[in-house]
Order: C-alpha cells, then structure tokens, then sequence
C-alpha cells in the first residue's frame, strides 16, 4: 500500500509522519470504497504525488487526513491535534475540503460558486481536490466496467449523476492549473460516465 512517494515523504517530513500517524488512528474500523479508509487516504495522497510530485508538505498531509472531520469522533479534539502536530496550515486545507460536501449536497446553491472560486485561489487546493475525485471516480468507475448491465448500474446512482454538472465543472477550473497528466486522468474517469443531462 505504501508508495515510494508517501514512504519518501514520511522519512524527510515530521508533519506527514504525523499526519500519516493520526490517519492511521482516525481510520481505523472504517470503510471508504468498500476498502479501509486508510487505504483510500493513502491512494489519494499517492494519486497526488504521481501527478504532482512537487507538492508542498502541508498538502501532503493534507491529503492523508482529507476524511478525518468524518472520521473523527470529536471536531475540536481533531481541530487541536491536526493543529498541534501539522501545522494550521494543514488544517486549513483539510477544511477547504470538507467545505465541498455543502456543495454536494446541493450543487445548484450558492456554495457552488463560492467553492469554484476558492478550488481556484487557493493554492494547490485543486490538486488535493482533483486526486480525491480521481480516486473515487476509479472505483465507481471500476465498478461499472465489471458490471453486465452499465446503464442500469448508473441508474442505480442518481444521487451520483445528479452531481456530474458539477463534477464538470470542477474539471473546468482545472484547465491551466493542473499538471496535464492529471487533467487528463481525471477528464478520462469523466468520460467513462453518462453525459450529464445539461451543462450549467
């Protein structure tokens, strides 16, 4: 499970040492893409450092505890200890982040622009993003390719097509932002999906 490019990034760096620490600690019991939930943090902190190998430390760590306001059982105590062991700056991230299921929830609102703006201001937080969207879009994507009935697999997921527009979007923002390698694996996985019924 452990990359050249987390192993690397644990030896040379005190903060994803800890962050990789507290993921292990967050995660345990949970279950994120059928799988542990470390694992899926560790892909996609791994799916970062394959596209973008020069990504700073804090969005390293960033990374690996992208899931821990969900997993954690208390929001202050996590708060603290990312705060204490990370650095602020990797909480913030964090934060940014998790900001994105508001929009999930109701892609059509007012946080949807807010959230565009911010994925496109803040510094390296389209990356964090876009390696989280890609390892998600490979499982489901995955799951659909080993599936008989494709289009009934996807009707089966409206939630989830309910929310392509959006997914599109972001791929728009990436435009001039991302490395080219992780644009276009992330417009690949998008391709691989129903047409979304309209474009915003």
């Amino acid at each position: 499970m452990m990359t050249g490019f987390l192993a690397t990034a644990r030896r040379d760096s005190p903060t994803v040492e800890a962050a990789f620490h507290l993921a292990t600690e967050w995660c345990a019991g949970h279950v994120i893409d059928g799988g542990p939930a470390l694992g899926h943090a560790v892909r996609v902190t791994t799916t970062l450092g394959r596209h973008a190998p020069g990504a700073p430390v804090h969005v390293i760590a960033a990374c690996l505890l992208h899931d821990a306001p969900d997993l954690a059982p208390n929001d202050e105590e996590m708060a603290r200890r990312i705060t204490n062991a990370c650095g602020a700056d990797v909480l913030a991230v964090i934060t940014h982040l998790h900001a994105e299921h508001q929009v999930l929830a109701d892609p059509s609102g007012v946080h949807t622009s807010r959230h565009l703006t911010t994925l496109a201001t803040v510094p390296w937080l389209l990356h964090a993003a876009t390696a989280d969207k890609i390892v998600a879009f490979e499982h489901v994507t995955g799951l659909a390719a080993n599936t008989p009935e494709a289009d009934a697999f996807w009707a089966s997921r409206p939630a989830f097509i309910r929310l392509l527009p959006y997914f599109h979007q972001v791929q728009r923002a990436g435009a001039g932002h991302l490395p080219p390698s992780m644009s276009a694996a992330y417009a690949d996985l998008l391709a691989r999906r129903p047409a979304p019924a309209a474009q915003p």
